[in-house]
């Protein structure tokens, strides 16, 4: 049955077209995409003339006022709204699918928007039924609908059929429900119609599989034409012809290649006959196509018996590559088992010049190798100078040699790769404003003082200008007399001006014979990073660093970063991770600070040390920060009810975000897109940014203006700490961490003391920053820290774990932090001069300060003790547990604690009363500070001195 339909359709299908139809188009998918391609035309178009003609309608029932008379309540204005609306929604959707690029257009959605303007349009065109007033022809709207949508788009046959059912089904159901009874001629006149349009769209579409079916069979042919063309006969690898066509692909991309040749390929030719060699050469192209058959690898046959491989695979993975097909050129198979020469570079062209001099660097490798016998391999995996030209064969001496190509071909030549030397890349810091300084001329004698004092020192060495200030210097003298001879340049060249010192950086690499071989390229640019290392005084030298593995992981750190950040970011490979920020006394969560974390999906977690200083450099870690803001916004808005509206999330800024825009603005940007509140997020910037310019001041001020805290980062390590708090309004410092590692010098804890101070005077919070132990959690609590952040009580951790820790449950109110916070903020500090006696006893002056805390059970607490305190209450009077002070309830100063308690309050701030203590009087005074909860607890300070003390 299906054959016969097949010929039938032929038949049909060659009186029309004049010729049989090749139906094999219908089966190619390429002709999916040209059918959505023409309907989303022609559909726009139907889309445009359906909403005219529906508007036209619209203008004349409202003119007309007149209504459809078969069903009340649903007149013709109405129908034509319907119409009108439906087919502006379709054209705006269709015209979105035509802006697509053409791969994307085959989309499933694409179709399915077709399809649903094609069936919902019929369905409306039976609607129009309703518009029909008494008298007038019943069928004329819908004819029109009708039309536009068969003959416009290009319908297959089963589009066709299911268009047709679902307008004839609506049509039916509609007249159904109208109990209208049409007449013979009306019936046979539908039926006519869509006789006539389905004819008429199955000729356009035989006519389309014809058109298509000529059009691939021309790019066919333009394919074949094409790819033989491109492809050696015999080897089926590209030729040269390829080669060349291809060169422009190779620009600005990293290269593998490789020269192979055949091994004393002509005596096979004479020994066995050329037909045997080109069974030879026709196996190497298999072998070439099975070792080489990644997406990055291109083989080409590029002489007699020359292959040339060009990949973008990684230098290793390559270089395994050509190991293997080496291992299998023996494998032929018959008695006569053959080797092949190769070498190989890797490399970067920026013009086709330069990859033509990678090929022949490949090739001066390749004749190496055959000089070393058959079946060897020569080459190097570390990138080369792509801007290598043709070189004479001439050998170079020293003192020829002007510049890096140069130094390139002597290297070379000398077979120096493998060998032991050294090479150092010499810039004169801040040149720039030494010419700016003394003149032009003056620094071009600087230069040249500074050459003659290298050739001073390196006589016997290659040095030649990289550029005007860069000097670069090989030797092959032992490192440790190398290194001290450049350490002896600086020191010439820093006395070689009278008026200001002139600074050399140094980058030195060293290079052993037990090592890989390293061209001078690789050596050269290693040095050069080396150099720009090189900005301070570091390891007892003076503006000098060496190349080592710490470099070398750091360089590779570097790189990995800044090929991988941007599409990172992307791929939302970055998360936030919150630590937690907790009340110093309350023991309650007050807010986080977001860190970024960057998640790789093969290296895992990345320290955020290995690259936020490599963003910083480059100028990038603003796109960072704005990510996690939005990432930290995106969260406290998802999670509403697990960040309320008192806990505060700070988010770090680097100091280089304000250099490359307008932070405030586009922090604003992003907080009132989720609407946000404004004291909920916080910023943390580091001290040595307030530092830098008005621009930090600007950008500080706007984000107070706007309603957001800022606080200084790492305060006190700094140069400028004291200025900075001077200029800035900031509202909150975080202690550097590296302030509670050495808790035992008295000079820290006075250094910290003082910073608390300062704070408390200037209104500032505080948070000590990196706690880890209990001892260091009690000396920030004693001194008056309002916030403790620290691996004490959590490292930074996960949304999803921070959602199910007790951190989010145990969250602080606003009257439980303002309690604590009064708490925290009384000065325990004593400023009496102990130089004095007291006359009564003549004893020096004590002032004892202790703050308390009446609990809920009605039980007194010690939240903070002075050192005066502690030893006068120390053994029979208080009971220490780690660093936990609490009041014997044995001890006779608790009971009369407990007395005096209830004498003050809010409207009695302070009750004084003397008592004994070690068979001593003190005067005492309990001052009250405040209460929680109407009073559910209460705080108080207690001084105790040996003096009277006036109310």
């Amino acid at each position: 049955m299906k054959v016969r339909r097949e010929k039938f359709l032929q038949r049909l299908a060659k009186l029309i077209v004049g010729k049989d139809l090749d139906l094999s188009a219908v089966k190619d998918p390429r002709l999916k995409s040209d059918i959505l391609k023409n309907n989303i035309f022609y559909s726009i178009t139907a889309c445009i003339l359906l909403c005219i003609l529906a508007l036209i309608e619209v203008i004349g029932s409202v003119l007309s006022l007149d209504k459809g008379y078969v069903l009340s309540g649903v007149n013709a204005t109405s129908v034509y709204l319907i119409l009108f609306l439906t087919n502006v929604v379709f054209l705006r959707l269709m015209l979105y699918e035509q802006k697509k690029p053409g791969d994307d257009i085959t989309r499933s959605h694409a179709a399915l928007i077709f399809h649903l303007f094609c069936g919902i349009n019929m369905f409306l065109a039976c609607l129009t039924f309703f518009t029909t007033q008494k008298n007038s022809s019943f069928f004329f709207e819908y004819i029109l609908v009708t039309i536009i949508v068969y003959l416009l788009p290009l319908s297959d046959i089963p589009s066709f059929i299911r268009n047709a059912a679902i307008n004839i089904v609506s049509m039916i159901f509609v007249l159904c429900f109208l109990h209208h009874n049409i007449a013979w001629q009306d019936l046979v006149d539908i039926i006519a119609l869509h006789l006539i349009c389905g004819f008429v769209n199955w000729v356009r579409w035989i006519s389309f599989l014809h058109t298509e079916g000529m059009l691939f069979s021309i790019e066919s042919k333009k394919d074949l034409y094409y790819t033989k063309s491109r492809t050696d006969a015999l080897t089926t690898l590209l030729n040269r012809y390829a080669l060349r066509k291809d060169f422009p692909g190779y620009i600005n991309q990293k290269l593998s290649l490789a020269l192979i040749d055949l091994d004393s390929f002509k005596q096979y030719n004479d020994n066995y006959g050329h037909e045997y060699g080109d069974k030879v050469l026709e196996r190497t192209g298999k072998k070439l196509r099975h070792v080489f058959h990644d997406y990055e690898d291109r083989c080409y046959r590029y002489g007699g018996d020359e292959f040339l491989i060009i990949s973008r695979d990684n230098a290793r993975s390559f270089s395994q590559k050509l190991g293997e097909f080496q291992n299998s050129c023996a494998e032929t198979g018959d008695d006569h088992p053959f080797t092949c020469s190769i070498g190989y570079c890797v490399g970067i062209p920026h013009a086709e010049s330069d990859l033509r001099a990678l090929i022949k660097i490949a090739d001066n490798y390749l004749y190496k190798a055959k000089s070393d016998g058959k079946g060897t391999m020569q080459g190097t995996l570390s990138l080369v100078n792509a801007s290598i030209r043709m070189m004479t064969d001439q050998l170079l001496s020293p003192a020829a040699i002007k510049n890096t190509d140069d130094a390139v071909k002597f290297f070379t030549q000398n077979k120096m790769a493998d060998k032991s030397w050294s090479i150092a890349y010499l810039n004169v810091n801040r040149f720039a404003e030494i010419n700016e300084t003394i003149g032009t001329r003056n620094g071009q004698i600087i230069l040249q003082a500074i050459l003659n004092t290298l050739l001073r020192h390196f006589p016997d060495s290659i040095l030649f200008t990289r550029e005007l200030d860069h000097f670069v210097l090989y030797a092959t003298v032992p490192d440790s007399e190398f290194t001290d001879r450049i350490r002896k340049v600086q020191s010439d060249v820093a006395a070689l001006e009278s008026s200001r010192v002139v600074i050399l950086r140094a980058g030195i690499y060293h290079h052993h014979d037990t090592e890989a071989p390293v061209d001078f390229i690789t050596g050269m640019y290693n040095a050069r990073y080396a150099a720009n290392q090189a900005y301070n005084v570091t390891s007892g030298d003076n503006y000098l660093c060496i190349y080592d593995a710490g470099l070398e992981q750091k360089r590779a750190r570097e790189n990995f970063v800044h090929s991988n950040f941007i599409a990172a970011l992307e791929a939302g490979h970055f998360v936030p991770y919150y630590q937690p920020i907790v009340g110093s006394l309350s023991g309650t969560t007050c807010g986080f600070e977001a860190l970024s974390r960057w998640i790789d999906p093969e290296k895992g977690m990345i320290s955020p040390a290995d690259y936020i200083p490599y963003l910083e450099e480059s100028f990038e870690a603003y796109r960072l920060d704005l990510y996690l803001l939005e990432q930290v916004c995106r969260d406290i808005r998802k999670y509403s009810d697990k960040f309320p509206r008192k806990l505060f999330v700070n988010v770090n800024l680097s100091q280089t975000d304000f250099k490359i825009m307008n932070m405030p603005e586009e922090i604003e940007r992003i907080v009132s897109r989720y609407e946000i509140p404004r004291e909920q997020i916080q910023f943390e910037i580091t001290e040595s940014a307030f530092a830098e310019t008005n621009v930090i001041h600007d950008a500080v001020k706007q984000l107070n203006e706007h309603g957001y805290r800022v606080w200084m980062d790492d305060f006190g390590v700094g140069e400028s700490s004291l200025s900075a708090f001077h200029n800035y309004e900031v509202q909150g410092v975080k202690i550097d961490q590296s302030f509670f590692r050495d808790l035992s010098n008295q000079r820290t804890k006075i250094i910290i003391q003082s910073i608390v101070d300062l704070c408390h005077e200037t209104g500032s919070m505080m948070i000590a920053e990196g706690i880890e132990t209990r001892e260091q959690l009690w000396y920030a609590q004693q001194w008056g820290m309002n916030f403790i952040q620290g691996f004490f009580f959590s490292k930074p951790i996960s949304l999803k774990d921070l959602i199910g820790s007790p951190f989010v449950s145990n969250v602080t109110d606003e009257d439980t932090d303002r309690f604590y916070q009064t708490m925290a903020e009384v000065s325990l500090v004593n400023n009496l001069p102990f130089r004095y006696q007291n006359p009564q006893n003549h004893q020096p002056l004590l002032l004892a300060r202790a703050v308390i805390v009446l609990n809920p059970d009605q039980q007194l607490a010690l939240l903070r003790i002075d050192k005066d305190m502690q030893a006068l209450l120390k053994g029979s009077v208080i009971a220490v547990n780690k660093y936990q002070y609490s009041l014997r309830q044995d001890f006779s100063l608790y009971a009369i604690l407990t007395d005096v308690i209830r004498k003050v309050d809010a409207k009695h701030p302070a009750f004084g009363f003397s008592v004994e203590l070690n068979d001593q009087k003190y005067y005492a005074m309990l001052s009250f500070l405040a209460e929680k909860n109407n009073g559910e607890m209460a705080g108080f300070l207690l001084t105790l001195a040996n003096f009277v003390i006036a109310p």
